[in-house]
This record gives C-alpha cells, sequence and structure tokens, in this order.
C-alpha cells in the first residue's frame, strides 16, 4: 500500500509539473500575442486605421490533458482530488490550531510567570 501511495505521489508531482510546464508556455504565447497585437494598434494609429481587438485570456490552458479521460473519468478524478484536498486542508488546520494553542499557551505562561516555558 505504501509503495502505491509513493506511486501516486510521484505521478501527482509529475502531473503538476506538466501542467505548470503548460501553463508556462500558454503565458508566453499569450505575451507574446498582446505584445504583437500592441505593436499592429501603434501601427494602425499611426496610418489612422482602427485598432484591433485585444485578445481575451485564456482561463483553460492544460484542458487539452483531460480529453483522454471520458466524463464518468472526470467526475471520479475530480472527486478523488477534491477529497485528497479535503483531507489534507484537515490535516493541515489541525495541525495550525495545534501550533497556535502552545503558541497562546506559552505567552500567558510567560506573562504569568515571567520565565520561560521550558518543553
Amino acid at each position: 500500500m505504501t509503495d502505491q501511495r509513493k506511486e501516486a505521489i510521484n505521478q501527482l508531482h509529475e502531473l503538476n509539473i506538466l501542467i505548470l510546464h503548460t501553463k508556462l508556455k500558454a503565458t508566453r504565447a499569450q505575451t507574446a500575442l498582446r505584445a504583437a497585437t500592441r505593436v499592429c494598434n501603434v501601427e494602425a494609429a499611426r496610418r489612422g486605421v482602427a485598432p484591433l481587438q485585444q485578445l481575451p485570456k485564456s482561463s483553460g490552458t492544460a484542458t487539452h490533458m483531460l480529453e483522454c479521460l471520458n466524463e464518468e473519468e472526470l467526475s471520479t478524478l475530480s472527486e478523488l482530488l477534491q477529497r485528497i484536498i479535503d483531507n489534507t486542508d484537515t490535516r493541515l488546520l489541525g495541525e495550525e490550531y495545534a501550533e497556535r494553542r502552545k503558541a497562546i499557551h506559552e505567552f500567558l505562561m510567560l506573562n504569568h510567570t515571567d520565565t520561560e516555558v521550558q518543553e
């Protein structure tokens, strides 16, 4: 079971890298396209021609990666990822809560005793 979890984590890391790379490529392409549009608009303004419309930002840059999945698989993937996110958030919040409680306790102990709290 542990090996499967490690493999799943490795696959998620790999997918994350692919998504980040895809987003970076799309951002670079959008930036180049906007710059070219600006140049064309400056030239159009000099000639007295109407400027080109600005292109809308692309919101689904990595959606093509999921085209290999059908609707049921996408739904299952979405549910599984949400469950992982919720579980991780809950654990992190619990750890953060414990750390805050400890810090408050130490602060209160310092104020009452004027000495450091020993761990």
